[in-house]
């Protein structure tokens, strides 16, 4: 199914939406590592079995959400970028469906081009996110 997306970054809001990925996310403890396009990235980036290590036993009080990509005909979350520091090297997981990482990268920029500030997108998506906390 095609639709089209777009990205939101933590600094800038909506406060509703990164409340509604935590909500979501704060009893997720285990993340599926089965998607061929994660897979292909840990081997592309080198990426070790201490970080691997860190994946499996997921709590969101250890990483910090950055970054949410929203449905615009939905404004609902499809996915959010979590981040961590690994010895000294910072990482950047999102997490798609069904607690399934989507990609691993090794972030080097605030990741905050493409990113919704401020417009008509971004009132809905506060409006929509709003209205599911208080269900």
């Amino acid at each position: 199914m095609k639709f089209s997306k777009s990205r939101f970054h933590i600094e800038y809001g909506p406060i509703s939406l990164f409340e509604r990925v935590s909500f979501i996310m704060k009893d997720v403890t285990e993340l599926k590592m089965n998607s061929n396009h994660f897979k292909a990235r840990l081997q592309e980036r080198n990426i070790n079995a201490k970080v691997i290590n860190e994946l499996k036993q997921f709590n969101i009080n250890e990483w910090k959400v950055v970054t949410a990509e929203v449905r615009n005909d939905k404004g609902k979350f499809i996915n959010s970028t979590w981040e961590k520091v690994i010895d000294g090297v910072r990482y950047w997981v999102t997490i798609g469906f069904n607690d399934t990482i989507e990609t691993i990268v090794i972030k080097n920029s605030s990741g905050k081009d493409k990113c919704i500030t401020s417009g008509e997108l971004y009132d809905y998506v506060s409006k929509v996110n709003k209205e599911l906390m208080k269900t």
